[in-house]
């Protein structure tokens, strides 16, 4: 069995406190983009294509949404690689403690 400290624990819970920043501004910034008006955003986006000037900025969108995103993922995937391994343990223990012969 795994022996867990209190630092372990410790960074993983700030890692799951960093996952949900991310995640809440994320979703802001989603809902701010749904709110935009589309005419005024297929106007936008004309605009740059025909100047090349492609941009998130310019379409109110932060500069480093992609990297946002990525942070994100890399922090969602270990923390359910983290709790996968957490429930198969559990599972694993509990099967242990079912198939045990009974005293």
């Amino acid at each position: 069995m795994k022996t867990l400290s209190v630092e372990e624990c410790q960074r993983d819970l700030a890692a799951l406190d960093a996952a949900d920043k991310l995640t809440e501004s994320m979703r802001a910034e989603i809902d701010r983009f749904k709110d935009m008006n589309p005419q005024k955003l297929i106007k936008q986006s004309m605009g740059m294509l025909m100047s090349g000037n492609l941009s998130l900025e310019a379409l109110g969108l932060p500069t480093n949404l992609f990297e946002q995103l990525e942070q994100l993922e890399k922090l969602n995937s270990v923390a359910r690689a983290k709790y996968r391994a957490r429930v198969v343990s559990d599972m694993n223990e509990l099967n242990t403690i079912e198939d045990a012969p009974e005293a």
